[in-house]
């Protein structure tokens, strides 16, 4: 007897799954519920598309992370705060534009 296993599910072949009440209905009834007692749902609103108006600037940006040394890093901020930029990639296309103003003199002289 002691080789013979019990089969642990052998006792719920009666069973069945509920299928009253319907889960629409119970889903229903909650809904009731919260309406009835002033409950606020935590399903989040659907959120509305980012706006981007932010210093009339309508293009698209990108994260630009680079290792530069720390004193780089202070100059610029400094020169930005020098012009009063509050967007860095403001001062980042100012330093590209003159790089680029540079190029084009020394290639013309």
């Amino acid at each position: 007897m002691a080789g013979d296993k019990l089969d642990p599910f052998a006792n719920l072949g009666a069973f069945k799954p509920r299928t009253d009440p319907k889960p629409q209905a119970i889903s229903e009834d909650i809904e009731k519920i919260s309406k009835d007692n002033n409950f606020p749902s935590r399903q989040a609103a659907p959120a509305e598309p980012a706006k981007r108006t932010r210093f009339g600037s309508g293009a698209p940006r990108k994260q630009l992370n680079i290792k530069v040394n720390e004193a780089d890093i202070d100059r610029f901020y400094r020169m930005a705060e020098e012009r009063e930029i509050r967007a860095l990639g403001d001062l980042f296309k100012l330093a590209l534009d003159a790089l680029e103003e540079k190029e084009k003199e020394e290639k013309g002289a």
